[in-house]
């Protein structure tokens, strides 16, 4: 085993990746299959200094460090020159963390006269602070996905994951706002969650309405404070090979096949309140009329009795029946 290695504070001492060795030709072509406008890859960061105690940084740690703003717009610049590529995804923990990062890499992109959208990851408190989000808007932001996880500030606070409830609908109002998707991970599954904080979460979902949601578990990841909260229970399931996303490797309220099951309810839901709300659009101004607004009012004819149903399942395990 090699001794750990230093960490590198200035990234912007290291050149720029070797696009050069991609075949790009090859990899636009496998991106028209799916439908999807060619996107690439940037990572403008290192690390994430926040203390999520689920959360596992095996390869960068706690520590967070940056490209300059003008390092990563260079790199833009190279890229829609020598490939045409204006569409990217900041593959990044957090995006824009540091103070001001945002407000310069919106100033560069426009003093390049560089026009590009791009999708990100962050969280809501960070995206409060001053103006971040009208320069993410002004640079080009599309979609942000957020760490919700929970409408339950119990919950929160145990993950020590440093948000409030509050600060995730005033983060989504200000991204709809500016026309920005909004995206939630949510959690379910941790420890002392009660049917109250599920109910909480799922009516969080229907009220705020993002763009899109992604739901897992509570998973105890070895190296993390969650992982020793648990460890005591895991006891043969304690390998990759022994789970899936969905499955509960330590005495949670519920058991695996409730999650699986209130998993899909709750995209149930939020399928079923889009549906709605468009339905209620469509009818107080006809104008709003499309096809995907269409195809999600259609599929009510699913979501309604099929949410019914398993609303009346969960009720079952809820009772231990």
């Amino acid at each position: 085993m090699n001794p750990k290695r230093s960490v590198l504070v200035n990234l912007d001492e290291l050149p720029l990746p070797a696009w050069d060795l991609v075949d790009m030709a090859a990899y636009k072509k496998i991106w028209k299959t799916s439908n999807q406008e060619f996107t690439l890859n940037i990572a403008t960061t290192r690390g994430c200094p926040y203390k999520c105690n689920w959360c596992a940084k095996p390869i960068y740690g706690n520590r967070y460090n940056a490209h300059s703003p003008e390092y990563i717009v260079n790199q833009i610049a190279f890229l829609k020159e020598k490939f045409g590529v204006t569409r990217f995804w900041m593959c990044d923990d957090i995006f824009g963390l540091k103070p001001n990062w945002v407000q310069e890499f919106n100033a560069e992109l426009h003093k390049r006269e560089l026009k590009i959208r791009y999708y990100i990851q962050s969280r809501v408190d960070l995206l409060l602070k001053e103006d971040t989000i009208d320069a993410l808007a002004n640079s080009g932001l599309e979609e942000v996905w957020v760490g919700a996880e929970s409408a339950s500030q119990k919950i929160l606070d145990a993950m020590d994951k440093g948000t409030k409830v509050e600060e995730i609908y005033e983060a989504t109002r200000l991204l709809k706002e500016k026309n920005i998707r909004v995206a939630f991970f949510l959690q379910f599954g941790y420890l002392t969650e009660t049917q109250e904080d599920i109910r909480k979460t799922i009516s969080m979902v229907k009220e705020l309405l993002p763009d899109n949601i992604g739901i897992s578990v509570s998973y105890p990841l070895p190296g993390t404070p969650f992982y020793e909260k648990v460890k005591d229970d895991l006891k043969l399931k304690a390998n990759w090979t022994d789970s899936d996303d969905f499955e509960m490797l330590f005495n949670g309220t519920y058991n695996s096949n409730y999650y699986r099951k209130l998993q899909r309810f709750v995209h149930k839901e939020f399928q079923k309140s889009q549906g709605i709300r468009n339905l209620k659009e469509i009818i107080s101004n006809p104008k709003t009329i499309s096809i995907s607004n269409l195809k999600t009012i259609a599929k009510l004819g699913y979501y309604i009795p099929s949410a019914f149903l398993d609303t009346i399942f969960l009720k079952k395990w809820q009772d231990g029946k």
